[in-house]
């Protein structure tokens, strides 16, 4: 930043130096009582002289005798008055000077300033200069705005008798609004030469500036102060032709074309206003500066009010128009210091350029309204604050890069850290449900036993925890993929009464309906089909239930369903699960939705959980795009409301699709002589002896005798020699993993008969699944291995091919 605040300050000595030159010296004498001495001013050596000063001023009257008694004079430059400075209306008059010089003066040029609105020049009786057509009345006076240079003849009696007669019709404010430059030849021209110089520096140098961030922001199409910027820098520079020192462009415009420019510098004007507004605002956007804004654009707006009015009452309204944009102007302070105060980047370089531009601004006002007779100004101040922003906006853009570099940085890590940790998950997931798999199903089998009531309490207390350790592993799981943003739904027809009816009957099947009923009640008439994400509907719906069985000892839960109709072929499901049970503590409602928190933690061991239960649900629901509420007595029970915007599929899809693609709720029973029902070779890949016993134990509880491979290659030679039907892969083995052996499997032809091959696996990522599914495996099963699990997965693939090619 000390750099560029060196730049800044070089900018603003060079500018400065540029308006220091040899015509700025000290003692320039000034006319008065309508006589300019310059007798004793060599204009060889001391430069150019300005005719400021006292002019005689005769009202409505093109040729005043030379000694009128009843002289009147006006200053000049400024507005036309009388010698009590009583301002002259819209007319015509004679202005007046005699000019005294030194016997050996040689031949003078003077070049006009800025004179509103016809006038011509004359020395003596012979006229030199004409610009426009003077007239006494509105339609016959021609307007038209030159600044040019002319010779003056050569003096008679050292003196020159110079008079300007000006017609004012066509604007409101009359007479010589900047000096008449008198000198010699190369004098003049060098002047006029430095003042083309300045109007065309000035210019490319904001044309530059605009193309530029024209440029960048057709690169940066988020960086709106780019082309804001470009705005005011283009339009500044297009104003610059016809409010500079020169006014370039009047000198190749036709007459009569003077009231459409004032209108098209108005306009001009207005639309550089609201570019200044705009950039400032995006720089500083905050909504307690909005007020300072919205005044800013309506002053800026209200000259359009004023376009279908006459010329003289649109000028009018201009100058009024200046006045009031200069005052809400300086409104803009307010953001722009508050943004010094808040040590904001660059608010101290950009309230320095917006006072210079300011300054100059508030100059070209007073000049405008002949109060100052001084060059309009308003062009360098665009051109300094021009430089400046553009440093500014510089400074912004590699402090955006930086900013940009620590993002991707910031981002590249926690990708690496949430990538650490999923991958940490999937790792310990698996190896903490292989030994689980050896403990929950030894368990199963060993309750197929004959045992004491004290040897099954025991056992119930080993499946008891068993349980709650898979379901905390599972829980965690969950949750942390919703948090991370790796959530994903999979969106799916799904008959909507079948699936209610199913996970409903689930859990009457677990409770005692003699002091507990469930009963599921539909408000209106359902979809048949609703496309959602069946595994999470279910997951949400039973973690409901599940808490509503959990709190409920004796009384009904009453889960109520009402479908609302939405434009588009959508409807809002709202689903409610209400309990007669003990209710939620008012003062425990703030935590109720927040992981790992229990609500009713100090209870039974009925009770006991993970605590993630409704945060997970809450989490699902709103991936969903719903949301969820809870209304709750302490002691009389609880409602949970659910709802979310699902489409309705088309009426052409069947019933039979979607129940036969998959079944809603796996049954939790299972049939000893399934194998009697369904004849199948079934081979288990796992290199786990105790996940071998386990699976092999099961199927022979469902009546199957089992092939078993403990490697890849293995497996690769019994499913080319015993051609099983039923392949249940296990993921990680050693010499060839699960995905390879697939793809060998599927890729082979030399196996005669393909089997179905289902994935066995401690890994529960949805990206595991996916990922086996691609490789050419039909399904997807996690370990801890359930009997009934097996005992649906069996009846599932037996149902859909497996009979019907064995036929």
């Amino acid at each position: 930043m000390k750099i560029t605040n060196q730049i800044f300050l070089m900018i603003i000595i060079i500018i400065t130096l540029g308006y220091c030159g040899p015509n700025e010296i000290a003692n320039v004498p000034v006319a008065k009582k309508a006589v300019l001495d310059l007798s004793v001013w060599n204009f060889e050596t001391m430069g150019n002289v300005p005719l400021n000063g006292e002019w005689r001023i005769d009202w409505k009257n093109w040729n005043p005798k030379e000694d009128s008694l009843n002289q009147e004079f006006t200053v000049v430059p400024g507005h036309w008055t009388n010698s009590s400075f009583e301002k002259y209306p819209a007319g015509y008059a004679t202005l007046k000077l005699t000019i005294l010089v030194s016997e050996n003066t040689k031949t003078l040029y003077l070049q006009n300033g800025v004179t509103r609105n016809a006038f011509e020049i004359a020395v003596g009786k012979e006229t030199i200069y004409k610009s426009g057509t003077i007239g006494e009345t509105y339609s016959s006076e021609i307007p038209n705005l030159n600044i040019q240079t002319v010779s003056l003849p050569n003096s008679t009696n050292n003196k020159i008798d110079l008079s300007i007669r000006v017609s004012c019709f066509h604007y409101h404010i009359c007479g010589i609004a900047t000096p008449y430059i008198l000198g010699t030849h190369t004098g003049i021209n060098k002047s006029f030469l430095e003042t083309i110089s300045r109007d065309i520096f000035v210019f490319a140098s904001l044309l530059t500036l605009a193309l530029f961030h024209l440029v960048l922001y057709l690169f940066w199409r988020d960086e709106k102060t780019h082309i804001y910027f470009a705005s005011v820098c283009f339009l500044a520079a297009i104003r610059l032709l016809s409010t500079g020192e020169t006014r370039f462009i009047y000198n190749y415009l036709p007459p009569g074309i003077y009231e459409t420019m004032v209108r098209i510098n108005g306009i001009s004007f207005v639309l550089l206003y609201l570019s200044f507004v705009l950039y400032v605002r995006e720089i500083y956007n905050a909504k307690i500066y909005n007020l300072v804004y919205r005044i800013n654009f309506f002053v800026a707006s209200l000259l359009f009010l004023a376009l279908p009015l006459n010329i003289l009452t649109f000028s009018k309204f201009l100058g009024l128009h200046l006045i009031l944009s200069l005052f809400a102007l300086f409104g803009l302070f307010y953001p722009i210091i508050h943004g010094v105060i808040l040590k904001k980047p660059g608010s101290k370089f950009f309230l320095f350029s917006v006072v210079a531009t300011m300054s100059l601004f508030s100059l070209d006002i007073l000049t405008e309204f002949a109060k100052k007779g001084t060059a309009y100004l308003t062009q360098y101040g665009f051109l300094v604050f021009g430089l400046s922003q553009a440093l500014f906006i510089a400074d912004r853009m590699i402090e955006n890069f930086r900013n940009k570099e620590r993002l991707k940085q910031e981002k590249e890590n926690a990708e690496a850290k949430v990538h650490f940790k999923t991958s940490f998950l999937s790792t310990m997931s698996h190896e903490i449900r292989t030994p689980m798999n050896g403990i929950l199903g030894m368990t199963q089998i060993l309750k197929q036993t004959e045992l004491s009531e004290e040897q099954k309490e025991y056992l119930n207390l080993i499946q008891f925890s068993g349980d709650n350790l898979l379901l905390l592993v599972n829980d965690i799981l969950d949750l942390t993929k919703l948090e991370s943003g790796q959530f994903e739904l999979h969106l799916e027809p799904i008959p909507l009464h079948k699936f209610l009816g199913d996970c409903i009957n689930l859990f009457k099947s677990q409770i005692n309906s003699n002091q507990l009923k469930i009963e599921l009640e539909f408000l209106n008439t359902p979809p048949t089909f609703l496309i959602t994400d069946q595994r999470r509907f279910a997951q949400i719906l039973t973690n409901l239930v599940s808490n509503a069985v959990k709190f409920t000892e004796k009384g009904s839960i009453n889960i109520s369903v009402e479908s609302i109709p939405l434009p588009n072929k959508e409807i809002r499901l709202v689903i409610s699960v209400k309990d007669t049970g003990i209710g939620i503590p008012e003062d425990r409602m703030g935590i109720l939705f927040q992981p790992f928190s229990q609500v009713h933690s100090h209870l039974t061991e009925k009770t006991v959980g993970t605590g993630l239960g409704l945060a997970i649900t809450k989490k699902l629901i709103e991936e969903m795009g719903g949301s969820i509420s809870v209304h709750s007595v302490y002691g009389r029970g609880s409602n949970f409301t659910f709802q979310f915007d699902s489409q309705v599929p088309q009426e052409s899809i069947s019933q039979k699709s979607i129940t036969n693609e998959r079944e809603t709720v796996p049954k939790s029973e299972w049939d000893s002589k399934l194998s009697d029902k369904y004849p199948l070779k079934i081979l288990i890949a796992d290199d786990d002896p105790i996940n071998q016993k386990v699976s092999s134990l099961f199927l022979k509880k469902l009546g199957y005798t089992t092939l078993q491979a403990d490697n890849g290659e293995r497996t690769l030679d019994m499913v080319r020699s015993e051609l099983p039907d039923l392949v249940f892969m296990d993921i990680q083995m050693p010499d060839m993993d699960g995905i390879t052996v697939t793809k060998c499997i599927r890729q082979s032809q030399t196996i005669a008969k393909q089997p179905v091959i289902i994935a066995l696996t401690a890994n529960v990522l949805e990206e595991e699944k996916q990922r086996c599914l691609s490789a050419g495996m039909d399904d997807f099963m996690t370990k801890p291995l359930l009997l009934h699990d097996l005992d649906f997965m069996i009846r599932k693939w037996a149902k859909k091919n497996l009979i019907q090619s064995n036929i």
